[in-house]
């Protein structure tokens, strides 16, 4: 499928984000060339204050159609954003009309952070009716997604900063590149142990000396650390000498009375072995990470995880004995091979565990992930499948008594799904509200670790480490004077 589109440059990304909702995979070329395009759309905005209207006009085979937006501009509101937006909601009107379907329930919320949307209605003082109104008119979200979405806001709204600027709570992400082996989906930067051991020691040393850096500029800026976060990878594949100096450079140069949250990420549970699930908890880590991402032995050899659904049950009992009550589970809905009866036997296995989180995920089809070359290959699930699949693990997270608390959105996922965690009520995790929600400084250490310094201003600074980790070595020193710049900043600027 070739698409023609002309519109403004600016408007461009959104739109060819709606297109590709509708004809994935699909070829879009700007201007109006003669020939070879299926389909030839041109987009026209016209602003006369304080009015604006987009018309999207199609031309191809089948006839010609054509569908016009129109928004009045409140005061204080950004004419430009307003107009991509518009521009978005034309584009994607048109192609509901002329494909007759409606493939995502998201409609032109194609972003990360849809929760965004919300706080910012919300801010602006629409209630609840109001917000999911506008969502459906402005933004064609279907009911039961607006009904999600808004229902995350509303619970996230005590944990965030009273106004922009004002918190001085942070985060911290400690990111550890390595994993026992690669799965077919991952597109983290997740470099397979025993392949990369060479640099394990050298890798961890500067992460101490980073871990370092960062506490002794925090010492002296107004920022306290709230939650801290150890992902990855896998940080449990480390030897246990090194996670547990890892975990007492923490203690040592990071927390403070003010910490609230440690959160280790355990993904893989042939690595929490007794050793390492007792380093963890002897070290405060108050929070673990069990990821099975499905409960089926079949679909785990088929996605290349080397480790048993036994082996799972073990790693939640081991984690049981040790003392941690709050433990995380990862599924995914969207595996190849798999059926909503799988996704139904995974939930009920895991509702006998009844862990007190749930990150329930939907398979995304990344570039940099092996199976965006094998995907042809493969015995995918349908959109259909896919979202019933999300539907029967929605209703087992909240016969465990789960709320929604934090979402985001990929692009690529099975059926236009979503991402999101559940908890029980108590049992949130603040670190993912924080990156989420983007309303904290958030601080990352480590190879291919971001950070998100937040100015006053409500501006937001982002500062990206190597995500390979002999590069991470050799450019620690700048990696550490840019974070050290960046804090030195803040304590001026508070």
């Amino acid at each position: 499928m070739i698409i023609t589109m002309n519109a403004p440059d600016i408007y461009r990304p959104g739109i060819d984000d709606v297109i590709r909702v509708f004809y994935p995979g699909c070829i879009i070329q700007t201007g109006n060339p003669d020939t070879g395009a299926n389909i030839k759309l041109h987009i026209t905005v016209d602003v006369k204050q304080p009015c604006m209207q987009v018309q999207a006009q199609l031309k191809s085979a089948a006839g010609d159609s054509g569908h016009i937006e129109q928004s009045r501009l409140e005061p204080g509101a950004n004419e430009r954003n307003e107009a991509r937006r518009l521009a978005r909601l034309a584009v994607y009107r048109l192609l509901e009309q002329f494909t007759c379907g409606r493939p995502s329930p998201w409609g032109i919320m194609t972003g990360i952070r849809p929760t965004k949307v919300v706080h910012r209605l919300l801010e602006q003082g629409f209630n609840a009716s109001e917000v999911k109104a506008k969502l459906a008119d402005e933004f064609a979200v279907t009911p039961d997604k607006a009904d999600l979405v808004i229902s995350i806001a509303l619970f996230q709204r005590h944990y965030l900063a009273d106004g922009l600027g004002h918190s001085h709570r942070t985060g911290v992400y400690i990111g550890i590149p390595f994993c026992p082996s690669r799965c077919l989906y991952c597109s983290f930067p997740a470099y397979p142990r025993d392949k990369h051991r060479q640099w394990l020691a050298p890798f961890v040393s500067a992460l101490l000396r980073e871990i370092e850096a960062v506490g002794r500029a925090l010492r002296d800026s107004p920022l306290s650390v709230s939650c801290v976060y150890i992902g990855g990878g896998t940080p449990t594949c480390l030897e246990p000498a090194q996670l547990n100096a890892v975990l007492e450079s923490v203690n040592t140069h990071l927390r403070t009375t003010t910490t609230t949250e440690f959160t280790v990420e355990g993904g893989r549970p042939e690595t929490l072995t007794a050793e390492i699930t007792g380093i963890c908890r002897a070290a405060g880590v108050d929070r673990l990470s069990i990821n099975p991402q499905t409960m089926q032995d079949r679909t785990l050899r088929a996605i290349g995880r080397h480790h048993t659904v036994a082996e799972v049950i073990l790693a939640l009992e081991r984690a049981r004995a040790t003392g941690f009550a709050s433990v995380n589970m990862d599924v995914i809905a969207g595996l190849p091979g798999e059926t909503v009866i799988d996704m139904r036997d995974t939930m009920d296995q895991i509702m006998e565990l009844r862990p007190e989180n749930l990150s329930l995920h939907t398979l995304a089809v990344k570039k940099a992930s092996q199976l965006r070359w094998e995907v042809s290959k493969q015995p995918m699930p349908t959109a259909k499948e896919t979202a019933a699949m999300m539907q029967e693990a929605r209703h087992r997270a909240q016969m465990l008594g789960m709320l929604p608390y934090y979402m985001y959105r990929q692009k690529n996922t099975l059926g236009h799904q979503e991402n999101i965690g559940y908890t029980l009520p108590g049992h949130e995790c603040l670190y993912n509200i924080m990156i989420m929600e983007e309303k904290h400084t958030v601080i990352g250490v480590g190879a291919g670790a971001g950070s998100k310094f937040l100015r006053p201003d409500g501006v937001f600074v982002n500062q990206h480490n190597p995500k390979e980790p002999w590069l991470y070595i050799e450019r620690l020193d700048k990696v550490i004077k840019k974070k050290e710049t960046e804090l030195a900043e803040a304590i001026n600027k508070f």
